[in-house]
């Protein structure tokens, strides 16, 4: 049974890969939009709340790190891929908010094969939902201190406050937060390595010829 047109948001900050996934997902028969990074994305999301977010973690402005703390804390019910070439494998890699993980430039089989259980109605109903959702915070490259001040927002009275971090990225952490004590979780990232971008676009490309062959 054919799965019913769904709406998909796929969010990157290479323009090529936004125009042939889209045009992938669109020949699929789905509703596709597109978006450069995370704000641009949730933009979108409050014009016509997706059913799947599929979206690059390495952007610049809001990294898909954020984007997918903030999808997951406010809309859970969304289905989101994360897309990185920079980590191996088929897990989700620690402290990222996502449901499913897509290694980039590996075969697009594994990509539509997410995608297809991901818009299954039972895929939706049975997740999993994370109950630590941490707020990712960006480091940016050159610095080398041994440790970093940060401003963290509370994730329950949302209040701010002043966080010094000693170097570990990509692992959640906790952070008591001054004003009402709550642990805030938190992850520091890294920019990340660019997978390479031009041999993951000649595979898109051709499966967008053979969809529309």
């Amino acid at each position: 049974m054919p799965i019913a047109k769904k709406r998909v948001l796929i969010v990157d900050d290479e323009p090529a890969t936004r125009l042939l996934l889209g045009q992938i997902f669109s020949g699929m028969g789905h509703d596709v939009a597109v978006a450069e990074d995370g704000f641009t994305a949730l933009e979108a999301i409050r014009q016509a709340e997706p059913d799947l977010i599929l979206s690059d973690l390495n952007m610049p402005g809001m990294s898909g790190f954020e984007l997918l703390s903030v999808v997951r804390r406010r809309l859970p019910s969304i289905y989101v891929i994360a897309s990185s070439g920079a980590y191996t494998g088929d897990s989700v890699p620690e402290g990222i908010s996502a449901d499913a993980f897509y290694e980039k430039a590996t075969t697009l089989k594994a990509l539509f094969e997410i995608v297809k259980g991901a818009l299954g109605t039972e895929a939706r109903k049975t997740r999993r939902i994370g109950s630590e959702v941490p707020v990712w915070l960006t480091m940016e490259e050159g610095h080398s201190a041994d440790k970093e001040y940060f401003v963290i927002s509370c994730t329950e009275c949302l209040r701010t406050f002043s966080h010094v971090h000693e170097k570990v990225f990509g692992v959640v952490h906790h952070a008591d937060c001054v004003h009402c004590k709550s642990p805030t979780p938190y992850a520091v990232v890294r920019l990340l390595a660019k997978v390479n971008e031009q041999a993951y676009q000649m595979e898109l490309d051709t499966a967008g010829r053979s969809l529309r062959a």
